[in-house]
């Protein structure tokens, strides 16, 4: 969001002079304060007139904190930190040396010391100059009393009773971080007014400003007071909203995106949830969203939104390898505007070694609410512990995503059938229709890479199975997953993650093979084969479980300083399926690995030893699982 800044109302009669007594109080302060004699310096190694070239040391007494800041910025320091000034005539240097106390006073009083005594010493050694700097801080100031007050539409509307009005007042000196007892320095009190300003423009005064600052420091007794007021201007509310830029989108699924209406407070807020729905759609390569302040029309903002489309088709050819499911070469092509229609089309043909599929995704443009309604259809063979499982799957329904919440409703029909691989013999073949319900919740400091935070997702179903070697009948199903992120001090990070899930129906209804639980591989219990672990048939192949309990613990940190994205990790596994809860016994599987932090999420490669098994094994994934 750009804006100008507009010049700001004159200050009322009586606070234009509180000020101007404020100021005129200080001025004979600080004055007092300039002319304060230097502390009297040693005798210079020679006179001035001197122009023979010396080279010279520096050594600054003072405390930690304070001689970084004058190493870096006096001129002493800089001199001779570079090769072109690190010898100079000494009449030059007699010039540094007199400056330097001065210098370095009006350096310390940037920290807030502002009774400092500085003096400088130097040795002749002949060919080189010992020069010493003494500093003696003496108490830091601290804010006396601190007094922020507002005009304008603001304090006139917080003065009438309004709530709103009245709350941000209250926000703006609860936010102000140079209360009483507060170390001055001139940095904070360039940023706490900073913070002020920032507030005021959030809420919908973007043309907000200050009447007038006065900082008044008492040298002598290292205090200050401070007063402020702050000229609020007009609350800019939401306009019209123009939208520039569009070819095969319509206007109108750009602006069932908005999460503000026409009158609303006009909130910086607002303007970026809005522009990050309209990335997260999928439609737009960039987003730029533009609001010029102008008082005059304060009432109806207007709002131009700039896009630039995506290409109408996109295809994409992708080469992989998975240690759960090996190598494979995947197709998918997107086409923004099917048949003409405001919906995306995304086909995907993937073939791997023991995976091929086969989907076409619909999903319409955005639409009030916000929501989205989506069409789907796959076909899929796996073959897994023995078995090779047919899919097909149809599904219609709708999805609705927030800023940190997505959920999902839908309607599905699926049939699985199961061949048992080295016998060719039909395990199962069911099919079964539901209503399924999918929520994910998500508060992390990063999308991809996150260090700090929870995820949350949660799966329902509710349907009817159709069975030909079983009973047909009703089920439920359920699947809940939550990680969690810490930062557990300097550079230790810990990821805990926890999955249950179970399917309700008679003991001898039939469910379909890809609603039941199997758990083992890379996202689950590491150590062991994929979808290896549960309920096995006669010939020891996993058929599924209708009960499922995984937990995870990692503990991980940078492995090098030069190389910070590069992570070495330790991890314990523990889960399985069962018919019931009471014949669930966990697999445990532990080992280490290897963490690549890379821009499109984290590469993990995982040493893992299964204790039920005995095995070592290999696993790697790219990204994270909600």
């Amino acid at each position: 969001m750009s804006g100008s800044r507009r010049r700001t109302a004159p200050l009322r009669p009586a606070v234009l002079v509180l000020v101007l007594v404020l100021a005129a109080m200080a001025t004979p302060v600080m004055a007092q304060v300039a002319a304060q004699p230097a502390a009297p310096a040693a005798s210079a190694p020679e006179d001035d007139t001197d122009t023979r070239d010396v080279t010279w040391t520096l050594d600054i007494t003072a405390p930690p904190e304070l001689r970084a800041l004058l190493a870096r910025y006096l001129d002493l320091s800089r001199y001779l930190a570079t090769p072109d000034t690190a010898r100079v005539p000494r009449g030059e240097l007699m010039r540094l040396r007199q400056a330097a106390p001065a210098q370095a006073r009006a350096l310390l009083e940037t920290e807030g010391y502002f009774n400092a005594k500085v003096s400088t010493q130097a040795r002749d050694g002949g060919s080189v100059i010992a020069l010493t700097l003494r500093v003696e801080p003496g108490p830091v100031t601290r804010v006396a009393q601190s007094r922020l007050e507002f005009e304008g539409p603001l304090s006139v509307a917080a003065e009438a009773g309004d709530a709103d009005a009245a709350r941000l007042v209250a926000r703006a000196r609860q936010r102000w971080s140079l209360p009483a007892g507060e170390v001055y320095t001139q940095d904070r009190w360039s940023s706490a007014k900073g913070e002020v300003h920032a507030l005021l423009r959030a809420e919908g005064y973007a043309t907000s400003g200050w009447s007038g600052t006065v900082a008044q420091v008492r040298a002598t007794e290292d205090r200050a007071t401070l007063f402020l007021v702050a000229d609020s201007g007009p609350l800019y509310r939401f306009g019209a909203v123009e939208v520039t830029g569009l070819g095969h989108v319509d206007a109108a699924s750009v602006r069932a995106l908005q999460t503000f209406s026409d009158g609303q407070p006009l909130r910086e807020q607002a303007l970026l949830d809005y522009q990050d729905r309209l990335v997260k759609s999928a439609l737009f390569d960039s987003v730029v969203i533009e609001m010029e302040p102008d008082p005059a029309l304060a009432a109806a903002m207007p709002v131009v939104v700039r896009v630039r489309e995506r290409s109408l088709q996109q295809a994409t050819l992708g080469l992989g390898v998975s240690d759960n499911t090996g190598p494979r070469i995947t197709l998918e092509h997107l086409h923004q505007r099917f048949l003409g229609y405001p919906w995306q089309a995304k086909s995907k043909l993937q073939l791997g070694r023991t995976d091929q599929q086969a989907s076409i995704d619909l999903t319409s443009h955005p639409l009030p609410g916000p929501y989205r309604n989506l069409l789907s259809a796959s076909v899929g063979q796996t073959d897994a512990s023995g078995l090779e499982v047919t899919t097909q799957r149809a599904r219609i329904g709708r999805s609705k995503d927030d800023e940190r919440l997505e959920r999902l409703y839908y309607l599905e029909w699926q049939r699985s059938r199961t061949r048992q691989l080295d016998t060719q013999r039909t395990v199962d073949d069911t099919s079964a229709l539901s209503g399924n319900y999918q929520w994910i919740w998500r508060q992390l400091d990063h999308p991809l890479l996150p260090t700090q935070g929870l995820s949350l997702s949660l799966d329902t179903a509710l349907g009817r199975s159709f069975a030909t070697t079983q009973r047909s009948g009703v089920f439920g199903r359920i699947h809940g997953r939550l990680t969690h992120y810490a930062t557990l001090g300097p550079h230790w990070y810990s990821t805990s993650r926890l999955q249950i899930g179970q399917v309700r129906s008679a003991p001898d209804v039939a469910v379909p093979y890809a609603l039941l639980f199997r758990t083992g591989g890379d996202d689950s219990v590491r150590g062991y084969a994929y979808q290896s672990l549960g309920p096995t048939n006669a010939a020891g192949t996993a058929v599924g479980g209708r009960v499922a309990a995984v937990g995870s613990v990692e503990l991980a940190r940078p492995i090098l300083a030069r190389m910070p994205a590069l992570w070495g990790a330790v991890f314990l596994d523990a889960g399985n399926t069962a018919p019931d809860w009471t014949s669930l016994h966990p697999a445990l599987g532990y080992g280490a690995g290897l963490r690549w932090r890379s821009p499109v999420g984290a590469l993990r490669m995982d040493l893992a030893y299964g204790q039920q098994v005995r095995k070592v094994r290999l696993h790697f994934s790219v990204g994270i699982t909600f």
